[in-house]
C-alpha cells in the first residue's frame, strides 16, 4: 500500500476533514546511472562546501538568498514552516468554478486525496458528491515542502483528486515569448474542406489505454540489442516540411491512409467537403493504430520494425497470415 506523501486536513467553509495526499501518477522513464566513458566506473554526485572541496551532510545545508556579491540572507528550512503553520496542514478551498474555465496549461500535477479515517467518509463523501452534483472544482491553496501551491480538487469516480497548478504569473506569454505571433493568412476553402475531413476520419473517443511509450520500447530494444552485441537499427528520419504547393496532395494522401474511399472528392468540391465512407477494416489488425501494430511487432521480433510505415506494419504482421493461407489451400 502506499504511503501519503502529505497529511493535513481538506477545508471547504467551516467544514474540515483530516485527508492523505498520495501520487495518482509514476514515473515509468527508463533511468541511467552515469558512468565514465571506456570504463564501467560510476559518476557520482555529491553535496561539495565550494571553498574547501569537503562533502557536507545533508543536514547541515540550509538555505540562503542571494543579495549578491557573495551576500546572503540564511534561512533554516524549520523557519519556512514556521511562517505559516496552519497553511501547511490544510488545503484551503477558497472557491468553486467549472473545470472548462480552468486552461490545460495551468495544470502540472495529480494526486489522489482520501480521508484519514473512517470516521471522515460521510464528511469526505459529501463534498465529491456535491462537486459531482454541480459539475464544479474547488480551488484552493495549501503549503507543502516548503512551497505554497495552487490547486484544483475535482471528483473522480469515488475518490477525490488533487491537481496542482500554476500560478498566473507562472504561465508565459505567447505575444512575449514567440519572436513573432504567427498571421492569421486567408485558407482555401478546398485545402480546409480535406482538412476537416481529415480530422473527422481520425477522431474517436479518448482512450489512454490505447497509447504507448513507443520510446520506451525503442529504448529497451536499444538496451536488448546491445546487450546481444547485435547491430543497432536507427529510427525513421523525421518527416519533411510540407510546403504550400503540395500541401492538398499531403492531405488527399492523409486521407487515403485514414481509410477515405474518395480523398480527392474533398479537394474538388466548391461547395462543401466530402462525407468520408471507411474503409472496411480487418478487426484482427487493420483497426489497430500504428503504436499497437509496432507493439505488436515488437512481440513478434520482426526485423527493422523501427523504420517501417503502418502500412509496411500491417504487411509485415499479415504476411505469416498469408502464408499459412496459401498452404491451407494447397493442402
Amino acid at each position: 500500500m502506499a504511503r501519503a506523501i502529505w497529511t493535513g486536513a481538506l477545508s471547504f467553509g467551516l467544514v474540515t476533514v483530516p485527508v492523505g495526499m498520495y501520487s495518482a501518477t509514476e514515473d515509468r522513464t527508463t533511468h541511467f546511472h552515469q558512468i565514465q566513458r571506456g570504463t564501467t566506473d560510476r559518476v557520482r554526485i555529491r553535496r561539495v562546501n565550494e571553498r574547501t572541496g569537503r562533502e557536507v551532510e545533508f543536514g547541515d545545508i540550509v538555505k540562503g538568498y542571494n543579495l549578491g556579491d557573495d551576500q546572503y540572507v540564511v534561512i533554516d528550512p524549520k523557519e519556512l514552516e514556521q511562517i505559516a503553520p496552519g497553511r501547511s496542514r490544510v488545503i484551503d478551498v477558497s472557491a468553486f468554478v467549472d473545470l472548462a474555465a480552468v486552461d490545460p496549461v495551468y495544470f502540472t500535477g495529480s494526486y489522489f486525496l482520501a480521508p484519514r479515517g473512517e470516521e471522515f467518509t460521510q464528511i469526505y463523501g459529501l463534498l465529491r458528491e456535491a462537486l459531482e452534483d454541480s459539475q464544479k472544482v474547488g480551488v484552493a491553496n495549501f503549503v507543502m515542502r516548503g512551497k505554497e501551491y495552487l490547486a484544483a480538487i475535482r471528483p473522480a469516480g469515488d475518490v477525490l483528486q488533487l491537481h496542482t497548478l500554476h500560478y498566473a504569473d507562472e504561465v508565459r506569454s505567447a505575444a512575449e515569448e514567440l519572436p513573432s505571433l504567427p498571421e492569421r493568412t486567408k485558407v482555401d476553402h478546398k485545402q480546409l474542406a480535406a482538412a476537416r475531413q481529415l480530422i473527422e476520419a481520425l477522431s474517436t473517443e479518448w482512450d489512454p489505454d490505447q497509447y504507448r511509450n513507443t520510446f520506451e520500447d525503442r529504448v529497451h530494444e536499444l538496451i536488448d540489442a546491445k546487450r546481444a552485441g547485435q547491430e543497432v537499427v536507427s529510427a525513421e528520419a523525421a518527416p519533411e516540411a510540407t510546403n504550400v504547393i503540395d500541401l492538398i496532395e499531403a492531405l488527399r494522401a492523409s486521407l487515403d491512409r485514414a481509410g477515405s474511399s474518395s480523398p480527392a472528392k474533398a479537394a474538388d468540391d466548391d461547395d462543401e467537403p466530402a462525407k468520408v465512407t471507411p474503409i472496411k477494416q480487418d478487426a484482427g489488425l487493420d483497426g489497430l493504430s500504428k503504436a499497437e501494430l509496432y507493439a505488436r511487432a515488437t512481440e513478434r521480433g520482426i526485423a527493422g520494425r523501427s523504420k517501417m510505415s503502418r502500412e509496411e506494419l500491417l504487411d509485415a504482421l499479415a504476411a505469416p497470415a498469408r502464408r499459412s493461407g496459401r498452404k491451407a489451400g494447397a493442402a
